[in-house]
């Protein structure tokens, strides 16, 4: 199986290079699987830029993706929800008209306001179900390490990003909503552009998968 999939979105799709950390982790084991990754984003960017912004919309038309993911900003849900909405219809549409398929990425809250998780996750889902589109859980996988081991830090120091292990979870994330798979046994390190990003030890990885694997399967069985 090969997927083409493309990232629309920003900081939070970007940082520590996930995307490619999602097509190292594919590739690192013969699973018959294999996953070409692209990307289009930009600083603070959420739907509403990507819709206006011509080059989102062209790259969307370039290729016959399978997959493009659509990222909002962190506050988008829950600052203007309407625009939220909108927009995520807007680019679906364009993005079937392609032939390809739209997968949701429900993103994290903020460190100092993890409140706001619920709000961000709701409408997402509200969003992902009236549009019949899929959803990547990630905020919800964050939220439930948290709740497991309110120690392991996910958030980079500026409390809005990812650091490179909340990255990992967001791509353990991704690999089981593209082919429902679990990711148990994958590899913990990343290695790219010369520099190692990551080195979790066995135990670490295997429960950031496993927590990955059962947001997922939760969330399907909600939707069955």
């Amino acid at each position: 199986m090969r997927l083409h999939v493309l990232f629309l979105g920003n900081s939070h799709t970007y940082f520590n290079y996930m995307p490619q950390m999602l097509a190292h982790l594919v590739s690192s084991e013969d699973r018959g699987f294999n996953l070409a990754v692209d990307q289009c984003t930009g600083e603070g960017a959420g739907l509403a830029w990507h819709w206006k912004n011509k080059q989102s919309r062209r790259t969307i038309q370039e290729k016959d993706w399978d997959y493009v993911v659509l990222q909002d900003r962190s506050g988008g849900p829950s600052e203007e929800p309407e625009s939220f909405i909108r927009h995520a219809g807007l680019l679906d549409t364009a993005i079937r008209e392609r032939g390809a398929q739209t997968i949701l990425f429900l993103t994290w809250a903020n460190q100092s306001r993890p409140e706001t998780q619920t709000i961000i996750s709701d409408l997402y889902r509200k969003t992902a179900r009236d549009l019949g589109v899929r959803l990547a859980p990630v905020g919800l996988a964050w939220k439930a390490v948290f709740k497991m081991n309110p120690k392991l830090a996910l958030h980079h120091r500026d409390g809005r990003h990812a650091n490179p292990v909340g990255s990992y979870l967001a791509a353990c994330v991704f690999y089981c909503v593209l082919f429902a798979t679990n990711p148990k046994g994958l590899p913990g390190s990343f290695f790219y552009n010369n520099k190692k990003w990551l080195d979790l030890d066995k135990d670490k990885a295997a429960l950031l998968q496993r927590i990955a694997w059962e947001t997922v399967s939760i969330m399907d069985s909600d939707t069955n």
